[in-house]
């Protein structure tokens, strides 16, 4: 029993999909591992036991981290919730950031107003986010290092997110070879029942799933489409850029392979 659960304990450490596709691992600062549910729960992957009981919940909240270094709060109830810090970066993949990246995140950005809340979240691990019910295949965070990764927070109602499609598909399609990918992050509170069906109308191929209201928060989300884009060591290089300037900081972020 107990190398079946260390067993298990390395898949998940390991970011093994199947396990992985929905849910998230993370630790606590004791080295307990938990299991972050998609619907907002929690659990212990190995109950401790306390005068012969199982205990399935901290006497008090308590912190644990993603595997991209996001703290997160367990609650005693049995619900987790995102914060907005992280554990000391990661080194980047990349030997050396390229300094394009930065000048066209902020020529690039779309909303003058909301550029100093986008800014600050720059050169730092990107937020966690999980989706939901993917379509055309899924792209959990744990399999993000390593790939440039482009995260389009779209809306079924809005008009630019749908026009912006046919261009995400031929980034898709152009970049894939190179560790590039797209992925969809679907939202806004309204109109996710209609995904599936603007997806199919559209010819979508990247994959997409639904996002909830707590990550779009944590992502600063405040305008549709939104993108992000993430480098391969899991750094958040640009956000709230606008649909034309993404291909630019793709390329800028490709040159850092060559350095």
């Amino acid at each position: 029993m107990k190398q079946t659960m260390l067993f298990v304990i390395s898949m998940i450490l390991l970011n093994i999909p199947f396990l992985l596709s929905q849910d998230i691992g993370a630790k606590t600062s004791d080295g307990q591992s938990v299991i972050l549910r998609k619907n907002g729960n929690w659990f212990f992957l190995k109950p401790s036991l306390v005068n012969g009981k199982i205990q399935n919940a901290p006497a008090q909240d308590t912190k644990a981290v993603t595997a991209n270094g996001q703290i997160v709060i367990l609650k005693k109830d049995g619900t987790w919730i995102i914060t907005n810090q992280f554990q000391k970066s990661v080194s980047r993949i990349s030997a050396a950031p390229n300094p394009k990246v930065a000048g066209l995140a902020k020529n690039g950005h779309w909303v003058e107003e909301h550029w100093e809340l986008h800014q600050a979240m720059l050169d730092k691990p990107a937020p966690g986010l999980v989706l939901t019910d993917w379509m055309n295949g899924s792209l959990p965070q744990e399999s993000w290092r390593g790939k440039i990764v482009v995260v389009d927070f779209w809306a079924t109602w809005c008009g630019p997110c749908k026009k912006s499609i046919p261009h995400n598909n031929e980034l898709s399609r152009k970049y894939k070879d190179r560790g590039v990918v797209i992925i969809g992050a679907c939202g806004s509170n309204r109109g996710q029942e209609h995904m599936e069906e603007i997806v199919q109308q559209s010819a979508m191929e990247y994959p997409t799933g639904r996002v909830a209201d707590n990550f779009t928060e944590a992502w600063n989300v405040r305008y549709w489409p939104t993108y992000a884009l993430v480098d391969r060591s899991g750094t958040l290089r640009a956000v709230g850029v606008s649909p034309d300037s993404v291909e630019k900081i793709i390329l800028a972020l490709l040159e850092e392979d060559k350095s």
